[in-house]
């Protein structure tokens, strides 16, 4: 009795601080937070804008972060402010480079809606801080930890803008937030010592071994640490799996809407050497030595630097074995190569994508209702094969026709059809299949012999009116609107819109939550509150949840194409092989990956859409 009246003390003090508790950071300081709070009794704490490396300016542009020694300070700091966001344009769907996609802008638009304080966008090469969200209450044992890698395609993106309020208030999780170095402050390498790039990725593993040494004073548990992202912070997880950086700093992981051997996900060093050469020509530095290439490139501004360079190349982890005979190199060789020899971490994996995350691309109208011809159809999958198989010396031949008619007899509709409707969902379907659901396909088979696999695809589109707000009617779950149920947004929403969100909408959001905050307490999304049967992947038994708007069931041949999936992962490549037999690659062939960019899709798509909308 004692014991509990003792306890109830405890909470109505801490129930009646202003703030949370001070935490002191090894090697750095003290810090203060603040509380973050919805209707008065519920709240979390968050000690924001934490610096977890040194400032990478001036001499340290263009280096991995230093982190053995951390920035100090005298007193208290404050943590209640979030810092600026690293150095990106701000996205306009009239950008050139880097478009705004559909999805894109919608789903910031929704965003924004949802905040209570619009925050100001402030930018910084000064950015490398983290910002920690605590549960508000006594527990004897250290909390799950979940870190986060934001996405936008390794050239934009916040940690600020997901909030993760009702994640760590209902599910009893410390959330971790991470800003890393994007475009070319991340990105940029000489291939050589001098910058051997992947600095972006670097700072995760300084903000993971920040958490590492410092999470337990938050009440964590750093042996219990689950990295997560979406988009390219999903691509992020899985090089963390691969690279030995990274090896033993986290324990599980989540990656959501993208991954390592997806199209594209990385650059090689041959076709970087003319990023190189344009970006010394911008600037009119001498391009060798590259130790006065750089030293001409960190004397010149920021802004000038972003604007000038930001746009000479598509900014993206690079495979950097041999670049270096000082320092190892981050990703020694390409990820399907380190999967395939079985060099990675092997830890429990959850991982998926929805079933139309480019399916705003082919929007051709205001309404969004017009379906694709056939012509439209056989262009688009032309083009998008065409880039998979094109060869940089002009010389070589290339038995395009073979590896055109796989493709084509393959995804032709039986019984032939002219409806454009159908032809718009097989293309979709075509699509996603090819760089979604066969590169997740292909990694679960990778790692589900040595650890647990959880694999997803999200075909639930909101009940919100709010949140189908620009969505036509024939897109299911388009990029980004998973994020919705995981972060519990309807619950989120300012109080003249708590209404608007649907009571579903609600109910599946705390489900979807439990379920991966289970998969960071247990390494399995269903051990705790959750009575749904989420089968793990096997070999024999390759399951995926199939989360909809009727229930949420295992897959089935009915409802997952797996030849789809053989077809892209296993007969693609050799027919891809022999057609391009006298044009090998210097890069060795990624499976399911291809040399193929999402720009490049977005850019074809976009083509077609406008040439038809001319006719």
């Amino acid at each position: 009795m004692i014991r509990l009246l003792v306890l109830l003390l405890q909470m109505t003090l801490v129930l009646s601080a202003r703030e949370p508790k001070q935490i002191t950071l090894a090697n750095q300081g003290t810090i203060s937070g603040m509380y973050i709070t919805r209707f008065r009794t519920k709240r979390i704490a968050a000690y924001v804008g934490i610096p977890y490396a040194q400032p990478p300016i001036e001499f340290r542009r263009f280096l991995p972060p230093e982190y053995t020694s951390l920035p100090q300070w005298e007193g208290v700091r404050n943590a209640t402010i979030f810092a600026p966001d690293c150095m990106q344009s701000d996205p306009k769907k009239e950008d050139v480079q880097y478009p705004l996609k559909k999805h894109d802008d919608l789903f910031m638009k929704l965003l924004e809606s949802q905040m209570e304080d619009k925050r100001k966008k402030e930018y910084s090469e000064d950015c490398l801080f983290l910002n920690v969200y605590v549960p508000d209450d006594f527990k004897v044992e250290g909390y799950p930890v979940i870190v986060w890698f934001h996405g936008g395609d390794f050239v934009r993106g916040s940690p600020n803008s997901v909030n993760p309020f009702q994640m760590v208030l209902k599910q009893r999780i410390i959330f971790v937030s991470v800003a890393y170095r994007l475009n070319i402050f991340g990105f940029f390498s000489t291939l050589d010592n001098e910058a051997s790039g992947n600095f972006g990725l670097l700072d995760q593993v300084a903000s993971l071994t920040w958490v590492k040494n410092n999470i337990e004073s938050f009440g964590g548990d750093p042996e219990n640490v689950c990295i997560m992202g979406h988009d390219a912070g999903a691509v992020s997880v899985t090089l963390h799996l691969i690279s030995s950086y990274s090896a033993g700093l986290f324990q599980k992981a989540i990656a959501m809407s993208g991954n390592a051997l997806s199209s594209d996900s990385v650059n090689i060093a041959r076709k970087e050497k003319v990023t190189v050469d344009k970006v010394a020509v911008a600037f009119s530095c001498f391009r060798n030595p590259t130790y006065q290439l750089l030293d001409c490139l960190r004397r010149v501004p920021d802004q000038a630097l972003l604007d000038i360079a930001g746009p000479l190349a598509e900014w993206k982890p690079i495979v950097d074995g041999g670049f270096s005979n000082i320092t190892s190199p981050f990703l020694p060789e390409m990820p399907a190569v380190s999967f395939k020899e079985e060099v990675f971490s092997p830890v429990p994996l959850l991982a998926g994508y929805t079933n139309m995350e480019d399916g705003l691309l082919l929007e051709k109208d205001e309404n969004g209702d017009s379906g694709i011809s056939q012509r439209e159809f056989d262009s688009m999958r032309e083009e998008i094969i065409l880039s998979d198989i094109t060869i940089d010396n002009s010389s070589c031949f290339t038995n395009q026709h073979h590896i055109q008619d796989a493709v084509a007899f393959f995804y032709k509709p039986i019984p032939h059809t002219t409806n454009e409707t159908v032809l718009r969902k097989l293309f979709v379907d075509f699509y996603t299949d090819k760089t979604h659901g066969a590169t997740t396909y292909q990694l679960a088979r990778h790692i589900c012999p040595h650890a647990p696999v959880f694999l997803y695809r999200f075909d639930l589109k909101p009940f919100s009116d709010i949140a189908n707000e620009g969505l036509p009617d024939w897109i299911g779950v388009p990029h980004n609107f998973d994020l919705i149920y995981t972060f519990g947004m309807p619950y989120l929403a300012l109080p003249e819109d708590l209404s608007k969100w649907d009571y579903r909408d609600k109910s599946i959001s705390e489900i979807i939550m439990r379920m991966w905050s289970n998969f960071a307490w247990y390494s399995n999304p269903t051990n705790s509150g959750v009575i749904i049967d989420w089968q793990s992947y096997e070999l024999e038994r390759p399951g995926y949840l199939i989360i909809d708007r009727a229930n949420f069931t295992m897959s089935t041949p009915a409802t997952v194409n797996y030849k789809a999936f053989e077809f892209w992962t296993d007969f693609y490549p050799k027919v891809v092989e022999i057609g391009t037999k006298c044009c090998k690659e210097i890069s060795d062939d990624s499976g399911a990956s291809s040399i193929f960019s999402y720009r490049n899709v977005h850019s074809i798509l976009l083509f077609y859409s406008s040439l038809f909308l001319l006719s």
